[in-house]
């Protein structure tokens, strides 16, 4: 999925959106992550749930300028970014597609369960056109219970609230639509849904195929990086899109390339017979992972030698055109 394939996929929603129903479901600490409850909300405000989170679609996705779709496993650190989850889907967020699938999901009974056991909301947006499911984390800020004191306006004076009582804003983590899994809030991946175990597996592949091609005198070194998930998530990218690994590139190509871009030469060396890459500082260790990635580039027109992270292959732009 592109960005112009997810715009596409989101537009019919909004085309229609006096017709589209919205529902709600939470996820409770207590029930643990496969167990929506759907929650009971009067008819009154649910126009205005609907509003709101099509709003921050609109805002996220549909207006946002340079906005990029990757796959997750590839991703780079662009600032505007969506992610499509491409890797193992943990079990806090399978139960997004559970609310697609059925209709049969047990009302969440307040008379028996705090607003303070609420994990996160699910947003289910649609109707016979498709179904549009969003993830929102509710932050401890969000839920107001009765261990606090609270005021509202009642006309002309103020009353106290004695129940307890939700704050939903605009924004959220995840979506699902179209049975793709995207991923808008990286940062809040990376914190929980054991996403970095998942990533951890993807990037020992990366260094497995670094260790095949015997390039480096010192890979144990690369390993050590494992615990980082910045650097887990580089090395999932390496197993699943290097360039150079791809191509098959000759060792001594290799080798002959950081001797003399600018960028690399001096700064990466290599074992006393000059047929390997010692890795045996943080810098050289960064610039070998973006050499694998085939980050530094040379202009055919001006000669001059760059460092990109967002490429887009030229090849597959002039295929797309061709059709």
């Amino acid at each position: 999925m592109n960005t112009a394939e997810l715009r596409a996929a989101l537009q019919p929603f909004f085309d229609r959106i006096d017709e589209i129903g919205v529902s709600v479901y939470a996820i409770l600490k207590s029930q643990g992550d496969l167990a929506p409850r759907k929650l009971d909300i009067e008819g009154d405000a649910l126009p205005g749930l609907k509003a709101l989170f099509m709003q921050s679609i609109r805002e996220e996705i549909m207006e946002r300028d340079e906005l990029a779709v990757l796959d997750l496993s590839t991703s780079d650190e662009r600032a505007h970014a969506i992610y499509v989850y491409d890797i193992d889907v943990p079990d806090g967020l399978a139960a997004m597609a559970s609310v697609t699938e059925t209709d049969n999901h047990s009302l969440l009974d307040l008379a028996e369960s705090d607003l303070s056991d609420i994990k996160a909301l699910m947003i289910e947006i649609g109707n016979d056109i498709g179904q549009v499911v969003l993830y929102k984390t509710m932050a401890p800020v969000n839920i107001f219970g009765r261990g606090s004191f609270f005021l509202k306006k009642a006309r002309h004076r103020l009353e106290q609230i004695n129940d307890e009582f939700l704050r939903v804003s605009a924004g959220f983590q995840f979506m699902r639509v179209n049975e793709e899994l995207l991923v808008i809030d990286l940062h809040a991946l990376e914190r929980s849904f054991g996403f970095h175990e998942a990533i951890v597996r993807e990037a020992a592949l990366g260094i497995s195929a670094i260790e095949s091609i015997s390039i480096v005198e010192n890979p144990d070194v690369l390993r050590e990086l494992l615990d980082d998930v910045k650097y887990a998530r580089r090395f999932t990218k390496v197993a699943r899109s290097s360039p150079v690994l791809s191509a098959r590139v000759p060792n001594a190509s290799i080798i002959q390339f950081c001797r003399t871009f600018p960028k690399l030469a001096g700064r990466i060396r290599f074992n006393e017979a000059g047929d390997k890459i010692l890795l045996d500082t943080q810098v050289s260790k960064d610039l070998f992972i973006k050499l694998l990635m085939d980050d530094f580039l040379t202009s055919e027109l001006t000669n001059f030698h760059y460092e990109s992270v967002a490429k887009d292959s030229v090849e597959e732009a002039a295929n797309v055109d061709a059709r």
